[in-house]
């Protein structure tokens, strides 16, 4: 649907879903996305009662007022907006960007705890380089009249909270923006979670000896390929313990693990807990 709002261009362009209450018991669904040319005069003012929001910023800036702060998201940046809270974004120039509104189990909880975990509601392009693909992907397929399913829209929204909860975690922007083979080999982890990593394999992917590759890699982060890999699982598994009613065998599944067992060892090895304990805990 074409959108005529002040300040919109033409081509932008948005969309609204209306996903089941008994598909929202156990996922993510997406209310409205789109892609909006933005110039100046560009307004979004609420007083709340709306549903949480992700926006990529795909060229220019977009100025963000949030619980009494300020705020500007760049090119390459995330605004994540609890939208049951006053807030105002504009362009103060031009902006385009893609956005959806998303609902579903303890989505305005996890909202909250990510944007608390990373002290600001702005997520920078280096901590979630994954996910822009991911979202133009997805919404392009509307864009070009293709139809899209909630579940390909819900596998969206959950990629890019684990993401976001992933990023507060294992990198600084130094490590990261340093070098473009830890960005790489990074990203395909968080990509391929389902894996069982292996050293060669992961060495394969960039080009490199399983040597030189390990000792480069742990030079940069402190931290062994293989150990990455398992934090990152487990930073995933986080997400979905906090935000789901998946069962541990569904967890288990998801990210590769060879048995029950083996997730619940890994989990308590990383995080000092159970699984169970840690969603208990979390949930209160």
């Amino acid at each position: 649907m074409d959108c005529k709002e002040r300040g919109l261009l033409h081509g932008s362009q948005y969309f609204f879903f209306s996903p089941s209450d008994s598909f929202l018991e156990h996922n993510y669904g997406v209310t409205n996305c789109g892609y909006f040319i933005c110039r100046f005069g560009y307004q979004v003012e609420r007083e709340g009662n709306r549903f949480p929001i992700l926006i990529y910023v795909a060229d220019g800036e977009l100025t963000l007022d949030y619980e009494k702060k300020h705020y500007v998201a760049r090119k390459g940046d995330f605004l994540l907006i609890d939208c049951s809270k006053p807030h105002k974004y504009y362009v103060e120039m031009n902006c385009n960007f893609y956005y959806f509104h998303f609902t579903g189990n303890a989505a305005y909880k996890v909202t909250d705890q990510l944007i608390t975990g990373n002290h600001s509601p702005v997520f920078h392009g280096y901590q979630t380089a994954n996910l822009p693909h991911l979202i133009e992907q997805n919404i392009s397929k509307l864009l070009y009249n293709q139809e899209i399913t909630d579940v390909e829209l819900s596998c969206m929204v959950y990629q890019c909270l684990c993401t976001l909860q992933a990023s507060e975690d294992i990198f600084t922007a130094h490590t990261t923006e340093s070098n473009d083979m830890i960005t790489e080999i990074t990203n395909y982890i968080k990509e391929h979670l389902s894996n069982t990593f292996t050293l060669t394999e992961l060495a394969f992917h960039v080009n490199m000896s399983n040597y030189y590759f390990a000792h480069i890699f742990k030079q940069k982060t402190g931290i062994s390929p293989i150990e990455y890999a398992a934090r990152t699982k487990i930073n995933y598994a986080k997400m979905i313990l906090k935000s789901t009613d998946n069962s541990i065998s569904q967890i288990t599944d998801m990210l590769g693990y060879s048995s029950n067992g083996s997730f619940i060892n890994a989990f308590k090895r990383r995080v000092g807990i159970s699984p169970a304990r840690f969603r208990k805990e979390n949930m209160k």
